[in-house]
């Protein structure tokens, strides 16, 4: 898993550091075999909310929003805008990315 990570960290290099540059509070890389946050920019416990919560119930139940109504689609980018912040999760077979502005 942490191969596959890093591999796509690293072709992705350049947009990384885009993302980053631009207003990001931080972002999780979460393991989605484990459930466990693999890579993040946040304390512990801030990670860990955002993967529960996030990751856990809205992303799984958007997903399968996507599937009943179109089984043949996919949910690939989510974009969640708040009064504070902006969540922008891809989720991923292996992993999900949520980096948050």
């Amino acid at each position: 898993m942490n191969r596959i990570l890093e591999k796509v960290i690293h072709q992705n290099g350049t947009i990384v550091d885009r993302i980053l540059s631009e207003h990001t509070i931080g972002y999780v890389v979460s393991d989605n075999m484990a459930n466990a946050v693999a890579e993040t920019s946040f304390d512990n416990t801030s990670a860990q909310a955002i993967l529960k919560h996030l990751n856990g119930l809205l992303v799984s139940t958007c997903q399968s929003v996507v599937r009943d109504i179109d089984p043949t689609n996919k949910l690939c980018f989510m974009r969640l805008a708040t009064r504070k912040y902006e969540y922008l999760v891809a989720p991923e077979e292996y992993f999900t990315i949520t980096v948050v502005q």
